[in-house]
């Protein structure tokens, strides 16, 4: 039985990992975040630092720990410093929490629904678009999965064990991304009836707890408190933003049931009565008698509510990839096995065009190959750059990898550009178009 339930697992990481991977470069970006975190995955790998204490800032200005560099160098190492190391240690991060629903739900949801879940997870478009994504949010839903099973065999079992795991995660979340945060300590407040242990117990999840904290404490310490009091600035500047709460709630609702229509139908538009009905259905698993679909219910619900409260009508929809698993489980309580099992199957058919579509704009394959271009062309070059903000990232990386001979004073002048409509002038001179691929194009001027 445990053999099989391992061939399972692996089948339905190895399904997701296909369909994530087939193709990924040309759909994976490298913008201002990739070019970053590369960045600073190359100056780990040059030995410049050990990062203990916090690299980049996360959403609201604060920093977050280091653990998602830490995740990075391996796949960075094995494949000599290559670009792609970035998308497909994301992709890869993705492809488990297929095989993880299953292997850790299989017994809370029964064999069946918990694979018809971990399908839903490995086929669905827009979670395999996201993954592509390289950046510390390729995390959050993975850590969901293991808090939602985590807090599950707490309030089902009792299970100090599984308290300790609960606490460390709740420690890793200041590594993840600003929504992960208060999301442990509001579902143990919202379940504490259910949640009783001795004080013994406690104290010693809260020193768990506190152990993924620690490096971030010891930089915090030694740098005056910097961190601190940039997370006292963000909490701060929030609790006197002026958009009213009543205005958030449409708004927040209006880009739940875009996520969900992007989930399920890859229809990724905005859709008020479809956030409503979500909310709805979370209202519901809360007062359910199945434990896990309380917690997805009790998750939702927090979710979007910490999301009104953050009362930034502009935020990006990936908040709610903390939700992303436990709208499925909703899902999956309220539909019968054969709607699953047809979903599944017009999930595959409308999405077949797109597990086919080549290229975005902006990909890492389109950059590769714009790089690729300026091979036949005479060096030393000098290369310039006029792009919107952060998508020029990767193209410096890719030209030193390339082994391109770059020179400021050489006469081969070579832009690299997205404005495709317009004539091109380098230093005031006409430039001669080269080639266009995706949103880049190349243009030259040779100074006579």
């Amino acid at each position: 039985m445990i053999k099989r339930t391992w061939v399972i697992t692996i089948l339905l990481v190895a399904l997701a990992f296909v369909l994530r991977f087939y193709h990924f470069e040309a759909r994976a970006p490298f913008d201002w975040d990739q070019n970053r975190d590369y960045g600073e995955v190359v100056k780990i790998a040059a030995g410049e630092y050990l990062p203990l204490g916090p690299i980049a800032k996360g959403t609201g200005g604060f920093y977050l720990g280091s653990l998602y560099y830490y995740l990075l160098y391996p796949t960075y190492f094995f494949l000599h410093g290559a670009l792609t190391a970035l998308p497909l240690t994301s992709l890869m991060i993705d492809a488990l929490v297929a095989g993880f629903i299953y292997l850790l739900l299989h017994k809370t949801l029964g064999k069946e629904r918990s694979l018809l879940l971990a399908l839903l997870w490995a086929t669905s478009w827009f979670l395999i678009d996201s993954s592509r994504i390289s950046w510390n949010v390729s995390l959050v839903p993975l850590w969901s999965l293991f808090t939602l099973y985590s807090l599950y065999e707490v309030i089902q079992h009792k299970s100090s064990r599984h308290l300790y795991l609960l606490a460390f995660l709740s420690g890793l979340s200041i590594h993840i991304h600003v929504t992960t945060i208060p999301i442990i300590p509001l579902l143990l407040l919202f379940f504490w009836k259910r949640v009783s242990f001795s004080v013994s117990i406690w104290l010693k999840a809260i020193v768990v707890g506190l152990v993924p904290a620690i490096p971030l404490a010891v930089y915090d310490l030694s740098h005056s408190f910097f961190n601190l009091h940039l997370l006292r600035d963000f909490i701060t500047y929030h609790s006197k933003v002026n958009t009213p709460l009543v205005q958030m709630v449409p708004i927040v609702l209006t880009k739940l049931g875009k996520v969900v229509s992007g989930l399920f139908i890859s229809e990724f538009r905005d859709n008020l009565l479809l956030g409503v009905v979500v909310v709805s259905l979370a209202i519901k698993g809360v007062f359910t008698n199945h434990s896990l679909s309380r917690l997805a219910g009790a998750t939702v619900l927090i979710s979007t509510s910490s999301i009104i409260l953050f009362r930034d009508y502009g935020f990006p929809e990936y908040y709610f990839a903390l939700s992303y698993l436990s709208l499925f489980i909703l899902t999956l309580k309220i539909l019968p096995r054969v709607a699953l099992y047809l979903l599944i199957g017009i999930l595959l058919l409308l999405n077949i065009h797109d597990y086919t579509t080549v290229s975005t704009g902006y990909s890492l394959a389109v950059k590769t190959e714009i790089i690729n271009s300026l091979q036949s062309i005479e060096e030393p070059i000098d290369l310039n750059y006029s792009f919107d903000p952060g998508r020029d990232g990767g193209l410096r990386y890719l030209a030193k990898l390339n082994g391109l001979t770059l020179d400021s004073h050489s006469k081969t002048r070579i832009l690299l550009t997205d404005k495709l409509n317009t004539p091109l002038y380098i230093d005031g001179e006409l430039a001669r178009d080269l080639i266009q691929i995706g949103n880049i194009k190349t243009a030259l001027y040779i100074v006579q």
